[in-house]
């Protein structure tokens, strides 16, 4: 038997299954070959990796009307969130459509979903992507918004109301929504920034239902 077929029966031989082959003397002798695939070093191929290292974006259904970031990140406490990772999606009319969620990683992802399951699947948390982040505006509760404006109101009456607190005049803005009943008239609202939430949370608790020309104005502060 040559060189080259010993080689190649001795690289076959292993513990797990016997054959006979044929020996230069004429007689049978064992081998052993192995049924088993043997082992790669390979690493697997792209497509089967998972990163949970990576930022990760979520929309949560289910919100009301006045929730605020705290009771969210409160509510999904150990998921590592923190003011700047909360924005509300708001509708034309500031009503809160949703809660617009950045989680560190995806495992502070996974742990939001069962904090919710856990506590009784009050919200509905779905994946979302970057761009759906991004589209939402950020008014971090330093904006408060002034509804019930008279439709004759300047810019000069909506500023009287706010005289003596602090915020960006450049910042006013006034425009008209769609009433809540069907034929209403529109209705005339504001939305004004200020320098810190502080600031903005003392304006709403002084001057909610204060007046402006003859109409008494709501404000809420956006989130």
């Amino acid at each position: 038997m040559s060189s080259v077929v010993r080689a190649a029966l001795r690289s076959k031989c292993s513990a797990s299954a016997v054959a006979f082959v044929q020996r230069s003397d004429g007689f049978p002798a064992r081998c052993f070959f192995s049924t088993e695939a043997p082992q790669s070093s390979m690493p697997p191929p792209p497509f089967l990796h998972t990163d949970d290292s990576g930022v990760t974006y979520g929309r949560m259904l289910g919100i009301r009307k006045h929730v605020l970031k705290t009771d969210i990140i409160n509510f999904l406490e150990g998921c590592n969130l923190t003011l700047e990772d909360v924005k509300i999606d708001y509708d034309r009319g500031f009503y809160p459509l949703a809660m617009m969620l950045q989680f560190p990683t995806r495992d502070n992802y996974d742990n939001a979903i069962r904090v919710i399951v856990k506590r009784g699947r009050l919200y509905k948390l779905d994946r979302a992507d970057r761009a759906q982040w991004d589209i939402v505006t950020p008014y971090d509760g330093k904006t408060i918004l002034i509804r019930g404006i008279p439709r004759s109101a300047s810019f000069e009456d909506v500023t009287r109301i706010l005289f003596g607190y602090e915020y960006d005049a450049s910042s006013v803005n006034m425009f008209l929504r769609p009433g809540a009943a069907r034929g209403s008239d529109p209705i005339k609202m504001a939305t004004v920034r200020f320098n810190s939430r502080t600031q903005a949370m003392n304006a709403f608790m002084t001057k909610n239902g204060t007046f402006c020309l003859n109409n008494r104005v709501l404000i809420q502060v956006l989130q």
